[in-house]
This record gives C-alpha cells, structure tokens and sequence, in this order.
C-alpha cells in the first residue's frame, strides 16, 4: 500500500495485512497497528484527509508501474512545455488541432 498527500511526497510502498473483509470494506493493518485501517472495496483507498491518501496494490508491479509511468509523463509535459515557446503560430496551432481531436501524432 502506498501512502500519498500533503506530508507524504516521496514514493513508498509498505506490505499490510488483510484483516477483514465485508460488503464494502477492506480492513489492513502492519505489524504492531493497534487499529486496522478501512479501504473502500471498489476502489482499495482511503482518503483520510491530513494524514494522507491510501492507496492498496495487489501486486508491487502494478504500484511500481504507475510511478514509472507518472515520471515518465512528468517528464514529457516538462521537456514539450520547454519547447512550445520556439514553435511558430502554425505549428502550435496544428498541435492545438491534433490536442483538441485527440489525434495520434506520428513521429
């Protein structure tokens, strides 16, 4: 499960347990908790408001992808927003186009 919000930036992953299970909840503690902490079934998170957001992966990979992922889209957005002040008015107008009709766009 990782944790995610205003005093949790950096990426972490911690293994919890499975206590309960009912109709809409999934109820998890680590070792040494005193009180489990309530995930929505649906959804496997829970937003607890200051202390952060939960968030529970079945597997490691998928948790580990989606940071992958999110850098990589960090990443993408930072080097195009760089670049968008050299284009000329048709070539950000023909980006503006392909953004607006969700075209693929072929490299």
């Amino acid at each position: 499960m990782s944790i995610s919000g205003f005093l949790f930036k950096d990426e972490n992953l911690e293994e919890f347990t499975v206590q309960k299970i009912n109709s809409s909840s999934v109820y998890v503690t680590q070792e040494g908790d005193k009180h489990p902490i309530r995930l929505d079934k649906k959804t496997l998170t829970n937003n607890s408001g200051i202390l952060g957001c939960y968030k529970a992966y079945v597997e490691p990979n998928d948790y580990w992808n989606y940071i992958n992922q999110t850098k990589e889209k960090q990443g993408l957005v930072s080097r195009i927003s760089n670049k968008l002040g050299t284009l000329n008015i048709e070539q950000l107008k023909e980006i503006e186009l392909l953004i607006n009709n969700k075209k693929s766009v072929k490299v």
